[in-house]
């Protein structure tokens, strides 16, 4: 009797346990959800994914819910999920398939082998990879009735970026079983669908980026183009990130980028929409923007922690307030007889109008097809836009047929002032020529009264040397004569001494005589050689350059000035400072030319350093005199490198007067320009000399300080 009593009670469990298996006896066409009867167990262990594994102590588990609302996955991040049913023998061999929909990573067994594997499992978040499906097929194929094990091992860390993104419905893993074809008709027609539907809305929202990018560069001033170019910008990268998160499969760290990009860029679209309004219609900003900019602020730490009520948000929050802003602004310009403001109307009905209906299809209102309310999505999304861009077409229509009105004003007028303008062509034309006549007539003038400026100051120049000349061929002729007096004294004493017959006296007066004579024939080639130098400076210069010592040239003509302002001014008195270079030798100058540079600075050095110390001398103070006028004349051969193989020479002009101010020192080199007060220069002095150094391939520099003094240098190559 017991042995009866434990077989009945053995035969009862093994009913009821074999009536909780899930059995599958047919396929309808829209498949079978596997979703009751999972095991699930915290761990992971191989032994776990093997067809007689005992799993009658594993707690029970609907893994087709979202993941945020199992906390028993989340928390053991990794584990097995484990699934019995049985198969008919009808299903036997058929091509079936599993579509899957998850949100881990995870590996597919079937009876212990594995059968297909999504993302990388691993309990270690840094090489965990998981997956984001929905309805993914995965071949299966039943080799035998009865029994079946499926089992899933996952992972899903608590590092994983998604629980920072906290989405609102993700399915742990969710599988149907159904017809191959049926699966991969349905997932590769929707894949198809979203992502050539994401591809057509960013070739248009590109196309109006190019197109209001382009017309903001030929017309700047007109800024809506750039913000409407920004937005459809925006709505590229919007579409372009739509398009990856719907080519599926997708990875866990793509899905998270792609799902911020969008709530950043959606939150910059509004933005970028109300600048456009507010540029194209010229309108100051409403305190309505700023909240606008204060919710866009918020919005995304919102959209990361709070995402349900983000949603709503960003549903029915931002875009409310910015339907109703370009709704007044709309109403505004439209009483107002704008053109714009009709567009405008136009594109926020179309877009309320279609997004109604999509809205009403998602919560049920309405029943459409899911093709139907995509359609209704993307009409509401591109509504603005596109009216917004046939709005600037007409616009800038209308500016070309005012611009052509315009045009052929210009053309009429055009035409009536041509024989006006020609009338006074002709009248100009003879104008211009008898003020050109008059204009020639007045540079031959000026070209005349030039070359008398410039007679006047080589005049003025000789007039300073024949002073100095009288002085020095006085020197030489005061020595002629003393000597033939003194000869002629000697020449009576010989005539004695021969009378006397005293032979050695005559022979010591001759011989004295012939000194004499030597002596007068020097001082007399002396005065020929200043003679020379007089006519040399006097006559014009041929042009031709000849070795010249030019030590000798500096120190004549440094003489010469000297003694010629003596001549003139009896109290004139100055220190002459000479370091000449004895390497230089002789080099190719006009030494006319270069001689009246130099006389021409030693002459401005005299005259600084004489009107300073007139100046001095009329101090009251006698301790105060302590001024010595000086005047330096320096050579110097300076063999540098660009110059070639000779270098350079250098000559040096330099006093102790008053320097030059720095705000004349850019002029001094002009012609006509003077500090000299009038009657006393014509400006003429150093634009000749400046002009002379640069003929000769070289360079005239000046180094001055106010009240210090100054000093030009003469670079001349050689």
């Amino acid at each position: 009797m017991k042995t009866l009593i434990l077989t009945f009670f053995l035969a009862l469990t093994c009913s009821i346990g074999f009536a909780q298996v899930f059995r599958i006896d047919s396929l309808p066409e829209q498949g079978i959800l596997l979703d009751k009867g999972w095991k699930f167990h915290a761990g992971d262990n191989p032994d776990w994914a093997k067809a007689d594994f005992d799993d009658s102590k594993w707690k029970s588990i609907d893994p087709t819910k979202d993941i945020m609302d199992l906390p028993q996955v989340r928390k053991a991040e990794s584990g097995y999920l484990r699934f019995h049913f049985q198969i008919d023998s009808a299903l036997i061999g058929r091509a079936l398939s599993l579509k899957i929909s998850q949100t881990i990573a995870s590996e597919i067994y079937l009876n212990g082998r594995l059968i297909h594997q999504f993302g990388q499992v691993n309990s270690e978040s840094d090489k965990e990879q998981i997956y984001y499906l929905i309805n993914h097929p995965v071949s299966i194929v039943f080799k035998k009735s009865g029994n079946q094990v499926l089992t899933i091992r996952f992972s899903f860390t608590k590092s994983n970026k998604l629980l920072k993104y906290k989405p609102t419905k993700y399915t742990t893993f969710k599988a149907v079983l159904v017809e191959t074809d049926k699966a991969v008709n349905t997932y590769v027609s929707k894949n198809i669908f979203d992502v050539q539907l994401s591809y057509y809305k960013l070739g248009i929202v590109l196309f109006l980026f190019l197109l209001h990018f382009l017309l903001y560069l030929t017309y700047p001033q007109q800024k809506a183009n750039l913000f409407i170019s920004l937005y459809a910008f925006c709505w590229c990268f919007f579409y372009y990130a739509d398009t990856k998160v719907n080519t599926l499969p997708i990875n866990g760290e793509q899905l998270y980028f792609f799902n911020h990009l969008i709530k950043i860029i959606s939150l910059l679209l509004a933005l970028f929409f109300l600048l456009a309004l507010y540029s194209y219609f010229k309108e100051a900003k409403h305190f309505l923007f700023w909240i606008l900019i204060f919710l866009i602020a918020i919005a995304y730490p919102i959209g990361v922690y709070f995402v349900n009520l983000y949603i709503f948000y960003n549903s029915f929050g931002i875009p409310g307030i910015l339907a109703f802003e370009s709704f007044r602004v709309a109403f505004k310009n439209f009483n107002q007889n704008r053109l714009g403001a009709k567009f405008l109307i136009a594109g926020l009905v179309f877009y309320i109008i279609f997004m109604g209906l999509f809205f009403m299809s998602v919560f049920g209102l309405i029943h459409i097809s899911t093709l139907s309310a995509q359609i209704y999505l993307n009409l509401a999304l591109l509504s603005i836009p596109i009216c917004y861009s046939l709005l600037l077409a007409v616009d800038t229509g209308q500016t070309n047929r005012l611009l052509q009105q315009k045009l052929t004003e210009v053309e009429t007028l055009s035409t009536e002032k041509q024989q006006i303008l020609t009338t006074q062509n002709e009248t100009l034309e003879r104008q211009v020529t008898e003020r050109t006549a008059e204009l020639n007539q007045s540079l031959a003038d000026l070209r005349a009264t030039q070359s008398q400026l410039i007679q006047s100051e080589k005049m003025a120049s000789l007039g300073e040397l024949t002073a100095g000349i009288a002085h020095e061929i006085q020197n030489p002729l005061n020595f002629v004569n003393n000597f033939s007096e003194v000869n002629t004294e000697l020449i009576d004493e010989l005539e004695q001494e021969i009378n006397k017959g005293n032979l050695e006296e005559v022979k010591l007066l001759a011989k004295d005589i012939k000194e004499n004579e030597q002596k007068i024939n020097h001082h007399g080639k002396r005065a020929g050689d200043i003679v020379k130098g007089m006519l040399q400076h006097s006559r014009s210069s041929i042009g031709v350059k000849e070795p010249t010592n030019i030590n000798a040239l500096a120190d004549e003509y440094l003489r010469l000035a000297y003694h010629g302002l003596r001549a003139k001014d009896k109290s004139f008195n100055v220190e002459l400072i000479t370091d000449f270079d004895e390497t230089i030798g002789n080099i190719n100058i006009i030494p006319q030319d270069i001689g009246r540079v130099i006389l021409n600075l030693i002459t401005n050095a005299f005259y600084v350093v004489n009107e300073k110390a007139k100046a001095e001398s009329r101090k009251q103070n006698a301790e105060e005199k302590s001024y010595e006028p000086t005047v330096s004349i320096t050579t110097k051969h300076s063999p540098l490198p660009g110059r070639g193989a000779g270098g350079e020479v250098l000559i040096s002009v330099k006093d102790n007067g008053n320097g030059i101010p720095q705000k004349i020192v850019d002029k001094i080199f002009q012609p006509f320009f003077t500090t000299k007060p009038t009657g006393q220069g014509i400006g003429l002095g150093l634009s000749l000399s400046y002009d002379i150094v640069k003929a000769h391939g070289g360079e005239i520099n000046i180094n001055t300080k106010e009240g210090e003094g100054a000093e030009f240098t003469i670079q001349l190559p050689v």
